[in-house]
């Protein structure tokens, strides 16, 4: 029986080498954390550090530090945070270069020299265990010192820990160390909810020091300063709203690292752009066959389109803290990426609109009946073009109010929007006749009813199993620090606005020359706004 108190042979067993004698047998290595011995001293970060050459700033390994209980009564816990080397590890589903690998022992581990520093596999991870080396441009992580286990040393961060509280082993192996303390204690693991199948497992940790929920950064840091921006506007909110509803204080988190939010405008307008492109020329070719022979948009929506997913390309490759490497994605795709497929997705959706203006240049008829020939293609690629983030975002198990049920549906009807709102801005410079101009009015109204509708019924369409952590995020966006953005901007100015203007517009109360590019004006930029929040709050709860 393993005993509670230190037990010098617990660290010796565990430090037998972590090569199995037959090369075709797999391991599953991680680790035991005892946190009935630790003491919060930060060795194993430094540890960690040294061996490993992190950057200043980033980590590892870390050390949370939370409190519960007021003076004179207060009790101070410690969670030694970090990889979780899962067995369905969602960073090398999400990258799409194949730079991320689960290994033959177990260990999720990342190759430089192929990594683009996308920074997706940062959002997929539900424990915050990655970060990008500024100098490199590229991810890092935990791997359990590779350099060491090759040769059946242990990390360096079980070596170091004074009171063998870190204790590595293989958990295949029945008769390891670990195996043997997960069938004597009662461990637990960070947030099981998310399927990933963590092999960080935990002994007598304190609850608030594992799941982010139950803790709270607004109080105040020990040593430090407390952390600003986006982060602690959140859990200032959550603060407030949770002392509001009558409800109990959570924990305190007293010390724990930085961190920052990872995407920002860039990721906003490659969706907004991806929205523009993905409805203005398939609308647009829908409503010229409906409309007859005696309206003829030209070449503006396919040019527009075609501008559109240019930009959305350029945003994506800029985002990227190597872009030079973005030719890997198409070199080496992973297609368990919805990032590697989406890139396909639309380069061959630039390839059709390439085709469209090449037809249109050399004579084609872009009013006439042959035209027909580009519209199920127009449709699908352009609809795939606007849905394929949803699973994407989905795949981003860190963030799970990105991972939102019925998305793709509604980033479908976003693009019906977008392409319906430039085509209302563009109105009065359109060679179109006034029953065209009903069926634009038409299909804006409807896109701006079903985006209304989804957007008020976001609240039910949380991922099964994360469903507190969802509302806790989806709170940020009603009542939190993006309500205002989102309400007013983003609904108010956005859809119920221009729902108004057409509504008058139709029965001639208002000149649908004035009606229709005001709305769409106002729809765009509600648009914009609406996504916006959307990335914002997604990134605000901390989620380690």
């Amino acid at each position: 029986m393993l005993s509670g108190g230190a037990d010098a042979r617990i660290l010796a067993q565990s430090l037998r080498p972590f090569r199995s004698p037959d090369p075709h047998v797999a391991l599953q290595l991680g680790f035991v954390i005892d946190h009935t011995r630790c003491i919060g001293c930060h060795a194993c970060t430094v540890a960690c550090k040294s061996e490993n050459n992190v950057p200043l700033g980033d980590f590892r390994t870390w050390v949370k530090y939370t409190e519960t209980g007021a003076f004179p009564e207060v009790r101070r816990s410690f969670a030694v945070l970090r990889c979780n080397q899962c067995t369905d590890a969602p960073c090398v589903s999400i990258c799409p270069v194949t730079a991320l690998e689960k290994k033959d022992n177990g260990i999720v581990d990342l190759d430089q020299d192929i990594c683009i520093g996308c920074k997706s596999c940062m959002h997929a991870c539900p424990y915050d265990a990655l970060y990008i080396n500024e100098e490199s441009g590229t991810a890092e992580k935990c791997h359990f010192c590779a350099h060491r286990t090759e040769v059946g040393l242990a990390p360096a961060c079980a070596v170091v820990c004074p009171t063998e509280a870190i204790i590595p082993g293989d958990f295949d192996d029945p008769e390891s160390v670990v195996s043997r303390m997960t069938r004597e204690f009662d461990l637990s693991v960070r947030k099981p909810e998310a399927g990933t199948k963590p092999n960080v497992r935990y002994r007598e940790v304190s609850e608030a020091g594992i799941d982010p929920s139950l803790t709270n950064k607004a109080g105040g840091y020990i040593w430090s300063n407390p952390q600003t921006g986006a982060q602690m506007d959140a859990q200032t909110f959550e603060a407030f709203d949770r002392r509001a509803e009558g409800q109990q204080d959570q924990a305190r988190t007293v010390y724990d690292v930085p961190r920052k939010q990872l995407w920002g405008s860039k990721i906003t307008d490659y969706l907004f752009t991806k929205s523009l492109a993905g409805g203005i020329f398939p609308l647009a070719l829908v409503l010229e066959l409906l409309g007859g022979e005696g309206n003829d948009l030209g070449l503006l929506p396919s040019i527009a389109s075609f501008v559109a997913l240019a930009i959305c390309l350029v945003l994506l490759v800029l985002d990227l803290k190597r872009p030079e490497r973005f030719y890997l994605i198409m070199l080496r795709p992973n297609w368990d990426s919805w990032l590697a497929r989406g890139s396909f997705v639309i380069l061959a959706y630039q390839v059709l609109l390439v085709a469209w203006i090449g037809w249109a240049l050399i004579g084609g008829d872009s009013a006439g009946p042959s035209s027909a020939l580009f519209v199920a293609p127009a449709l699908f690629l352009g609809g795939f073009t606007a849905c394929y983030t949803a699973w994407l975002f989905a795949q981003a198990k860190g963030r799970v109010l990105w991972m939102r049920r019925y998305w793709a549906m509604h980033l479908v009807v976003q693009a019906t929007l977008a392409g319906s709102a430039f085509l209302a801005l563009a109105f009065p410079l359109l060679d179109v006749d006034f029953e065209f101009g009903v069926g634009l009015t038409t299909a804006f109204l409807a896109s701006l009813v079903l985006h209304m509708g989804f957007t008020l019924t976001e609240g039910r369409c949380a991922p099964k199993g994360r469903e507190e952590e969802y509302h806790r995020a989806a709170r940020l966006l009603t009542k939190g620090p993006w309500a205002k953005q989102h309400w007013y901007g983003g609904v108010l100015a956005g859809i119920v606005a221009p729902i108004v203007l057409l509504t008058l517009g139709v029965p001639g109360l208002l000149p649908l020359s004035l009606a229709l590019p005001t709305a769409g004006l106002l729809a765009l930029i509600g648009l914009r706004t609406i996504e916006d929040a959307f990335v914002r709050a997604g990134q605000a709860l901390p989620i380690s």
